[in-house]
């Protein structure tokens, strides 16, 4: 052998086909079912609107009768009849005899508390005790002189809704 000539091997090697489905196989199968797919839903969507053309078909028209539109009812405008006041009565309620004591009561016992705040204002007139039934005052107890006595006799006649006074206090001094 030469040197300068080349010796040249040549190795074969067979590379063995993978076992399977190739890709473009796959892309074939996924495009056939889309397709398969699309064509269902288009015939399940037009059997569908066929079922309902037909069910509308079958069914009567419905027919729309006018109705007469009624006259407006006459409006009446008579004049207000005059109005007249209505008579009113008042009429003390009846009492019974425990509701008028019961009252008298309280009444005496709202004179006893004005005629004690006003006998309770001057200093002088300290040692006076005031009882009221009925409307009637009686002052008890002692003061320094008549000018006192007079004093809170005056003042308790003074008292609204008092009806008389009898003053039975003593003159101490």
């Amino acid at each position: 052998m030469d040197s300068n000539e080349e010796v040249i091997k040549k190795r074969v090697v067979e590379v063995a086909s993978p076992s399977g489905v190739s890709k473009s196989t796959v892309i074939i199968i996924v495009v056939l079912v889309v397709i398969v797919a699309a064509t269902v839903v288009y015939l399940v969507n037009r059997n569908a609107n066929r079922l309902v053309d037909m069910a509308s078909a079958t069914q009567s028209p419905q027919t729309i009768v006018p109705q007469p539109v009624p006259a407006p009812a006459p409006v009446i405008i008579q004049p207000a009849a005059p109005i007249q006041p209505a008579t009113v009565i008042i009429q003390q309620p009846s009492q019974s005899s425990i509701e008028k004591q019961l009252t008298s009561s309280n009444e005496d016992a709202n004179l006893l508390n004005l005629a004690s705040k006003k006998l309770d204002e001057d200093l002088e007139l300290g040692g006076v005790v005031t009882t009221v039934n009925d409307a009637r005052a009686v002052l008890t107890g002692a003061v320094g002189s008549e000018a006192a006595k007079a004093k809170a006799e005056q003042l308790v006649k003074a008292v609204r809704g008092m009806k008389s006074v009898a003053n039975r206090i003593v003159v101490a001094g």
